[in-house]
């Protein structure tokens, strides 16, 4: 653990989100396919029965940029089609994404490109930065969301970027955005789960902690301490993941794109049996799918039937196996409102097994590989995915974007924003034209 005086972290993480830049071509590129890539999560969710209901009661609980930044939070959130960072298991542009679009409609107008992409780049690498530091993917053990317990921070660090603090406010609005550190919130139950609107509430919590701080109100900066670290975190808090070498690769080239709506520890065995069955295995001929995960999450993708509700059945493996196999473009269904388990379903589901492997934990959190066997027609075939379509060594570029718009949104009348989220990082009227889509969720329609 680190010995360091308590106010450096803080102080070096303000400093950071005050004035890094993504200076860079082919980072402001990066970026613009990362927001391609959010707007099919936000046009998906806004368009789900889910994503509406949470939309129609924030705008009659609140109001003005607070209620947009919420609001797009949580309907991007729910899709499962936004981003991950496998090591800390953040979803950084739930986080981000949602601030910068409510502050570039509300305090920030006028803000350039280039200071929008800043403001997402410094809010995304502080949460993940955070995240690591309080334990990463073990805080999923312990219970904890990691999206959720930093969404506060990376929010307050966005909008503190396009506020224009300066290094001894944004340590405020941080130390604001700490203080309100969301904890465990159980198990996501019934069909309407609070999961998404809490994820919300806290992007909101952050927007607040930023305007506290331009408005003079101080936070305590000697919050983010190794205590502070040991008591949210525990035993794997590590305070000296907070620093950050000038030769670090940002966090950001580690973040992976999903391909399928699914939750990221089920997306390798289902490329594996994908590519299994492309390879000449009839889904017929399947008698047994044998899948094998790291101990981390072996229980998690066996603990709810698929047919309990949507979110089990983003979650199942048994379910996201057999809707590969036999009805694909149900993996690109968010909404999942029509998906019916009919007995074929049911049936291939039940031939799936998950096991925990050991031998795969030495890949993990890095990667989130699994193992996958089929038997079919006699003989057994097997695979190992260690990276899934997305993921940094197989990273999605415009045409994969583009394909995963139309597989998610079909004939969307907003498609054309695909195109101009992907310029907003470097061209201000497509940047403003992003904006004006989005400022009915500002007006609280």
């Amino acid at each position: 653990m680190s010995t360091a005086p308590v106010a450096t972290s803080i102080d070096e993480l303000a400093s950071f989100a005050a004035s890094a830049s993504v200076s860079s071509e082919p980072h402001r590129d990066a970026i613009g396919l990362q927001l391609a890539d959010s707007v099919i999560a936000l046009l998906a969710g806004a368009a789900s029965k889910e994503g509406r209901a949470i939309g129609r009661f924030i705008a009659r609980t609140d109001s003005g940029m607070l209620a947009a930044a919420a609001s797009l939070a949580a309907t991007m959130r729910l899709t499962e089609v936004d981003d991950i960072h496998r090591p800390s298991a953040v979803t950084p542009s739930a986080i981000v994404l949602p601030v910068a679009l409510a502050l570039r409609m509300s305090f920030a107008r006028n803000a350039a490109p280039s200071l929008f992409a800043d403001a997402l780049y410094v809010g995304e690498e502080v949460a993940i930065r955070v995240a690591c530091a309080l334990g990463g993917v073990s805080l999923l053990a312990r219970g904890g969301w990691p999206s959720y317990m930093v969404a506060p921070l990376g929010a307050a660090a966005t909008a503190g970027r396009l506020l224009g603090l300066a290094p001894e406010r944004m340590r405020h609005a941080l130390a604001l955005a700490l203080a309100q550190t969301p904890p465990p919130i159980g198990r996501a139950t019934g069909h309407r789960p609070g999961r998404w609107l809490l994820f919300g509430q806290a992007v909101r919590a952050g927007c607040v902690a930023a305007l506290a701080a331009a408005d003079g109100i101080d936070g305590d900066v000697a919050l983010l301490s190794d205590a502070w670290l040991a008591q949210i975190g525990g035993a794997n808090a590590d305070a000296s993941r907070l620093a950050r070498n000038d030769s670090d690769a940002p966090a950001r080239l580690q973040i992976s794109v999903k391909p399928h709506c699914a939750a990221k520890q089920a997306l390798a065995a289902i490329h594996g049996l994908r590519v299994l069955l492309a390879d000449g295995i009839d889904p017929a001929s399947v008698e047994a799918v044998d899948v094998q995960v790291p101990s981390a999450y072996a229980a998690m993708l066996d603990r709810e039937p698929p047919e309990a509700g949507r979110l089990a059945s983003l979650v199942s493996a048994r379910g996201q196996l057999a809707l590969a196999a036999l009805q694909p473009a149900s993996l690109d269904d968010v909404t999942r409102d029509d998906l019916r388990w009919s007995d074929d379903l049911r049936a291939f589901a039940a031939r799936v097994r998950v096991t925990a492997d050991p031998s795969l934990d030495r890949l993990y959190p890095g990667k989130w590989p699994a193992r996958v066997s089929v038997r079919a027609a006699g003989g057994t075939r097997e695979i190992t995915v260690e990276d899934s379509p997305g993921d940094p060594s197989l990273r999605f570029g415009r045409s994969e974007i583009a394909d995963k718009a139309t597989r998610m949104l079909g004939a969307h009348p907003a498609m054309n924003l695909i195109e101009t989220a992907r310029l907003s990082a470097t061209e201000p009227a497509q940047l403003d034209a992003l904006c004006a889509y989005f400022s009915s969720d500002l007006n609280g329609s």
